[in-house]
């Protein structure tokens, strides 16, 4: 993966930018604490509560999710969760981290939403053993999350290294 700016950096940019991109950085993180705070109520974050939740218990009277419950979790998250994603992974990329760095949480975050994305059709219709690979997706998802997340808000905000502004913002 290519870094598309090299000479381009989170200290370059103004106050005003910096505060979108802070903006942007703190309501998806806010998502991110209310999704965990649903898996945590809805499965318990294990593996016997994801099983429960996706293929249903007798002890709960709780149903199997038809292919209609998925079709619909899953239309809704293959459209928000990669565009999310691409913009956290931007943000990351005007970071001074190192490029191997970059291209790893780039490719660890969409590798998280590709497994939660495609785990729970797995875990009805293959076999249960795929909660793992749901559980697996989930922090990948939340790791890649908070280092993409609060290396920017480092850089912007409290790294007083300027490479190319002029000093003034």
């Amino acid at each position: 993966m290519r870094n598309f700016n090299s000479k381009f950096r989170l200290l370059d940019t103004d106050k005003q930018i910096r505060l979108v991109y802070t903006l942007f950085v703190g309501i998806i993180g806010v998502g991110f604490a209310f999704t965990l705070y649903w898996a945590y109520s809805m499965n318990g974050l294990s593996y016997d509560g994801v099983v429960t939740h996706y293929l249903g218990s007798d002890a709960t009277f709780g149903e199997p999710k038809s292919f209609h419950e998925l079709a619909e979790i899953t239309h809704f998250h293959l459209f928000t969760m990669p565009v999310v994603f691409l913009i956290l992974v931007h943000i990351f990329f005007l970071t001074m981290a190192p490029i191997w760095l970059k291209t790893t949480m780039a490719y660890v975050a969409f590798t998280g939403v590709g497994l939660d994305l495609l785990s729970p059709w797995l875990i009805v219709y293959v076999s249960e053993a795929f909660s793992i690979a749901l559980l697996v997706g989930d922090f990948f998802m939340i790791g890649s999350f908070m280092l993409m997340s609060a290396l920017p808000l480092y850089e912007m905000w409290i790294l007083k290294k300027r490479l190319m502004a002029s000093g003034d913002e």
